[in-house]
């Protein structure tokens, strides 16, 4: 398949963004070298509570992508408005992108059949996952309930990394040091943000 024209979307609440997605969006970038790629940040996840704002985290995510060459950071999800479904954020980005790749973890697989129109998001984009546990159970449970949909997913074949927003959170609230989870520069702002919480 050519990449011409094509886009790859990297989607998260990012809360905090850590070293871990910035390592996840280089390589799968590499891979895929040939296609515009977007992180986006979540402005109203539809299956987590998120107590950062959007502003904060759109914020945070910006900084600690500034370096990294060639990834837009985008706040669609935020100007269209509404819950963040991921069908929404492909059919916006459709119009523009023949091909779109839309970038998930692993753990995502878990509850794939409960996203809001599942089916239609792998009937208009391609879903790179990510390993996080290279749990095989996932992938045969996947297999059985999205059928012939499941020629969509793509399992990369990548380093696990194991650095979570959950366990940066934690540190900063504890007060202990984000050196080496977040990129330098941002580390006053996260402690800031999270540490007071």
């Amino acid at each position: 398949m050519s990449l011409k024209n094509s886009l790859v979307i990297y989607g998260g609440s990012f809360n905090p963004p850590h070293n871990g997605h910035i390592i996840i969006a280089q390589l799968v970038r590499e891979m895929f070298r040939f296609a515009d790629f977007h992180v986006v940040t979540s402005s109203t996840p539809p299956h987590k509570k998120v107590d950062v704002s959007f502003k904060e985290r759109f914020f945070l995510t910006k900084k600690a992508f500034e370096k990294v060459e060639g990834i837009t950071v985008s706040d669609i999800e935020h100007r269209l408005g509404g819950v963040s479904y991921a069908i929404n954020t492909i059919e916006y980005y459709e119009k523009k992108y023949s091909h779109i790749f839309f970038l998930v973890g692993e753990d995502a697989l878990y509850s794939i059949e409960k996203w809001y129109r599942y089916e239609d998001i792998l009937k208009k984009a391609h879903m790179l996952v990510y390993p996080r546990f290279k749990d095989e159970l996932v992938y045969k449970k996947v297999e059985r309930v999205l059928e012939s949909l499941s020629n969509s997913i793509y399992i990369l074949k990548l380093p696990l990394i194991q650095i979570s927003s959950t366990v940066v959170r934690e540190r900063a609230i504890k007060g202990l040091s984000l050196y080496g989870f977040v990129p330098q520069h941002i580390i006053s702002y996260v402690e800031e943000i999270y540490g007071n919480r």
